[in-house]
């Protein structure tokens, strides 16, 4: 038998019984974000999603669905145009703004009208706009397909969402391997530049590790939120989702796993503590972190290390959103 067959699940549960753990495992399957627009009787409304997808060619469909809790659910709900924009990857900001409780969403928005109505966001990879083709209820939510009626397609790469975080493609390492050949290697293109590098050198390190997360009962969100709520006193709720890069239900899904574990409280206030047992899980998991890198740096020449620790450093700096 081999090994991946005889691989425990690191947890599982009834969906009915433990509806994080389902969305954790949902998110295990990695996603474009789109943001769904329309426009009807002068109320505009946008929704961030991921469950977009695509139906038939012909005639072109495509499909989202909404929960009925949100606040642009009876907009959606009542039909008509909508327009889809699938996210380029510069637009994490957008995602973020979009999922947020702004009212008026669209005020500090570049957008234009589409030819049939909808807002199409500026920026973005594609838009298809749409008119509602059919709606079928689904438990909580309402899974609208539309009937496409133009199709754009910009240059780009596409933001991606999965396991709790904004992610970029890179080519797979077995997919983009030039075969061995003699002489010296060539150099990368001058038009791919350091940033590619950088991406792809996050996600590798990432994954590798990983298993230093799970070894602490750890997944990416949590970990994430552990650290930010132990590195920033005072830190609130409504800020973590902001400061960890994370989606709003992951964060509340790792607030409340962390509340549940005995490793977070609320002040009076609403800051966020970390108890004596979540402290030690950060510690735990800083050691793991300070052996990691020690190893993963070794051999590097420290000139090396202190030239890419200062351009990252301008990169942070020049691009981080001000308080």
């Amino acid at each position: 038998m081999s090994e991946s067959a005889t691989r425990l699940p690191i947890e599982s549960a009834d969906p009915a019984e433990d509806s994080r753990l389902f969305r954790r495992c949902l998110g295990l399957y990695g996603t474009g974000i789109a943001i769904i627009t329309m426009e009807n009787a002068g109320q505009r409304a946008a929704v961030t999603v991921n469950s977009f997808a695509s139906v038939s060619l012909d005639p072109p469909l495509v499909l989202w669905s909404i929960s009925h809790a949100s606040r642009s659910y009876p907009l959606f709900k009542a039909g008509g145009p909508f327009a889809v924009n699938i996210l380029a990857s510069t637009q994490m900001g957008v995602s973020r703004h979009f999922s947020s409780k702004i009212e008026d969403k669209f005020a500090d928005a570049d957008w234009s009208p589409g030819q049939h109505g909808s807002p199409l966001l500026h920026g973005c990879l594609a838009h298809f706009e749409c008119e509602t083709y059919a709606q079928v209820e689904g438990g909580d939510h309402t899974v609208l397909i539309g009937l496409v009626r133009r199709a754009s397609r910009f240059e780009g790469e596409p933001l991606l969402f999965a396991q709790g975080q904004y992610s970029v493609a890179y080519a797979h390492p077995e997919v983009s391997a030039a075969p061995e050949v003699s002489g010296p290697k060539p150099e990368m293109p001058s038009q791919a530049g350091i940033i590619p590098q950088i991406f792809e050198a996050h996600h590798l390190l990432s994954a590798v590790f990983d298993e230093h997360r799970h070894a602490e009962g750890l997944d990416i969100p949590v970990a994430r939120v552990i650290a930010c709520v132990y590195d920033i006193p005072g830190l609130k709720a409504e800020q973590v989702a902001r400061v960890t890069y994370l989606g709003q239900r992951d964060t509340e899904d790792a607030l409340a796993t962390l509340a549940e574990r005995g490793m977070l409280v609320s002040g009076t206030a609403g800051e966020l503590t970390l108890t004596e047992a979540g402290k030690r899980l950060r510690e735990a998991i800083q050691t793991r972190w300070r052996n990691f890198q020690r190893d993963q740096m070794a051999g590097i020449p420290e000139a090396d290390l202190r030239t890419t620790q200062k351009t990252l450093s301008k990169l942070i700096s020049q691009n981080r959103a001000p308080n």
